[in-house]
């Protein structure tokens, strides 16, 4: 027996224009399941101490001739930073099944009729960092710190693994700046993860019906 497809209806409004585009999408069962799941992993990651203090990360960096270089990094305790990174878990490693990309990839696909390609191409642009890049480029050895190749290396090191190699990198691109800097950067990078990851939670409530508008100004 077949099941019966989820259906969910969406009314998007061109603020510009005014005009509206309604379209009606279909999900499997074990679609429907994961928009689900991923709103739940959503709600565990916002109640965190350290996304809803909100107090983020505060980086500093100065240099003077004379003096030369000073700097200092304001994080959070670290029991609330391990408990952010726990909860990012299922929402960023690429193997979850609830995980963004996976989330965002299904919602293009059964979306595609329905103008939100520029809505969905900014959230991923803000979930790779590129939109911090916009401000500012962090570079060493012709790499990218403030990216999202640097940040998975970075993971891979420290929190979610304990990868050698890649720890080794990472040390090899601190030899100005301690490695408590780049762990600031990483998380400020994590931190846009998680607005991206807010902002498509917000949209797939409007999919599941848990809400009724949803305005966002690209």
């Amino acid at each position: 027996m077949s099941e019966t497809p989820h259906k969910a209806g969406i009314r998007l409004t061109d603020k510009n224009s005014g005009k509206a585009f309604e379209h009606i999408a279909e999900f499997t069962d074990n679609e429907w399941c994961q928009l689900h799941d991923f709103l739940s992993h959503v709600a565990d990651l916002q109640s965190t101490q350290f996304v809803a203090k909100g107090g983020g990360v505060q980086l500093n960096f100065n240099w003077k001739e004379g003096t030369g270089l000073s700097w200092s990094v304001k994080t959070p305790p670290d029991d609330e930073v391990h408990a952010f990174l726990h909860q990012l878990r299922p929402l960023i490693l690429q193997k979850e099944p609830a995980c963004f990309p996976k989330v965002r990839a299904l919602l293009n696909r059964r979306l595609k009729d329905a103008p939100i390609q520029p809505f969905m191409c900014w959230l991923l642009e803000l979930y790779e960092g590129k939109e911090m890049q916009k401000s500012i480029v962090m570079q060493s050895n012709n790499h990218i710190l403030n990216s999202e190749e640097m940040l998975v290396t970075w993971l891979n090191a420290y929190e979610y693994h304990r990868d050698h190699d890649k720890k080794k990198l990472i040390e090899s691109h601190n030899q100005i700046l301690p490695l408590e800097w780049s762990r600031g950067v990483f998380l400020n990078l994590l931190i846009e993860k998680a607005k991206a990851i807010s902002h498509l939670g917000v949209f797939v409530e409007l999919v599941l019906g848990k809400r009724d508008t949803f305005s966002v100004s690209l």
